[in-house]
């Protein structure tokens, strides 16, 4: 582990939203750094809702991906009809 590290320029925004993240959950800005660059990294994961179908991705099965495209082909089409000028 090492032992010390000094980020240096950091911009003001960044500056403001770390040390308002501190204060809102009682952490030290520099607990509040390391686990930051924890989930930013993928070191640990995120404690906050996740808000995408990562969850899902690499789980289906080769024949639950063939009845999905299958349900999903006629979203493919395009209607000339609305995309005409």
């Amino acid at each position: 582990m090492i032992a010390q590290m000094t980020l240096r320029k950091i911009p003001d925004a960044v500056e403001k939203k770390l040390r308002a993240r501190s204060r809102r959950t009682g952490r030290s800005i520099n607990r509040t750094t390391i686990e930051l660059l924890e989930e930013a990294l993928g070191v640990k994961e995120s404690k906050g809702k996740k808000r995408d179908l990562s969850m899902l991705a690499g789980t289906w099965q080769e024949a639950e991906y063939r009845e999905f495209e299958r349900h999903t082909a006629m979203f493919e089409k395009i209607d000339a009809e609305v995309w005409k000028s």
